[in-house]
């Protein structure tokens, strides 16, 4: 990332990302204490298929309440923000937390541990600081099961990307592998999904429910390369920044464009007009992630239909189709 003005260096992401491991830490012991626990849930729609829980909140409390105690001047946007928050004009500052306090709730809440912490750290839309919580089955050096039962991924820009101390990288072969992982959202079809010579030769689908959890596992390389059709901010910015620190790129392509072109500022137009909170909100673009060679391969060959604007309404048709009536019954004459 080329700096383009004073306040940045790279010794403040640095101490950025030391600090995001820090509370990733303090959110996994968090959830962990709540895993497996009768929880209160609510739903954020009414046909409750978008849940939170009291998880949720206190692990975005938490580290809300951090990160104000050790950089005040710095702003935070988060998924479970109040409706003031949500519908807030307030001018986003240079510096900006991107906190998922628990993706893959629904995961969470029946038992499966497959979620994740994301915090991301944006300068005036760039990506430069992330750490990620993940459950999983590791230990410390003396062979004990560590309290919050997984590991913190981290990466600041030109940092390189590590799983606590071991450093990670991206899954390296010069196209998609049929036996590997791959993974893609609920609603695209694999099968269908790809044209010309990855048809049907694409990789082995997994679907896990969480983006920041499927980012992390492409950046560790688990995950050969994975698709991602609508994610907001607060779901991406952590594991995307890790997949490019562990070596792989990131391909978008933001509303209105045609074309897939490598991640650079999430907002592009920052520069000439800060963006508001709200709006922040309101960001949406597809993503393709993997290895330099792969993720280009499958952002090319996957079909049209792979779009934002196709998939929500693919999406919502459903929930607005309204019922036919019952055809009435006729009395048979005699």
């Amino acid at each position: 990332m080329e700096a383009k003005t004073q306040l940045w260096d790279d010794a403040l992401a640095a101490e950025i990302e030391q600090f995001a491991v820090e509370i990733a830490r303090g959110a996994g012991k968090i959830l962990a204490g709540y895993f497996g626990q009768q929880i209160k849930v609510e739903f954020k729609d009414e046909h409750e298929r978008d849940p939170v829980t009291a998880a949720d909140k206190e692990t975005q409390e938490y580290l809300t309440a951090e990160i104000a105690k050790r950089f005040p001047d710095h702003g935070v946007l988060g998924e479970e923000g109040t409706k003031e928050e949500k519908e807030s004009d307030e001018l986003a500052k240079d510096i900006l937390w991107v906190l998922d306090p628990l993706d893959g709730t629904t995961n969470y809440m029946n038992g499966l541990p497959v979620f994740a912490s994301s915090i991301g750290v944006l300068y005036r839309g760039w990506p430069i600081a992330a750490a990620l919580f993940i459950p999983w089955p590791t230990s410390d050096a003396n062979s004990k099961p560590k309290t919050e039962g997984g590991f913190v991924l981290h990466c600041h820009k030109g940092g390189g990307c590590f799983a606590d101390d071991e450093p990670v990288s991206v899954y390296v072969s010069d196209e998609p592998v049929p036996s590997r992982l791959i993974g893609v959202p609920g609603y695209f079809g694999v099968g269908q999904g790809f044209t010309g010579k990855l048809a049907g030769k694409a990789g082995e689908v997994r679907t896990t429910g969480s983006i920041a959890y499927e980012l992390a596992m492409t950046a560790r390389g688990v995950l050969q390369y994975a698709m991602f059709g609508a994610p907001r901010l607060w779901d991406m910015v952590g594991g995307a920044l890790s997949v490019v620190e562990a070596g792989g790129l990131v391909m978008t392509r933001f509303r209105g464009e045609k074309h897939w072109h490598p991640m650079e500022s999430l907002i592009p137009t920052w520069e000439t007009k800060t963006p508001t909170m709200k709006e922040l909100r309101n960001w949406m673009a597809p993503l393709v992630v993997g290895n330099p060679k792969v993720a280009p391969m499958i952002a090319d060959n996957v079909k049209r239909r792979f779009s934002l604007k196709s998939q929500l309404r693919k999406i919502t048709r459903p929930l607005h189709r309204k019922k036919k009536p019952a055809p009435q019954k006729t009395e048979a004459k005699s």
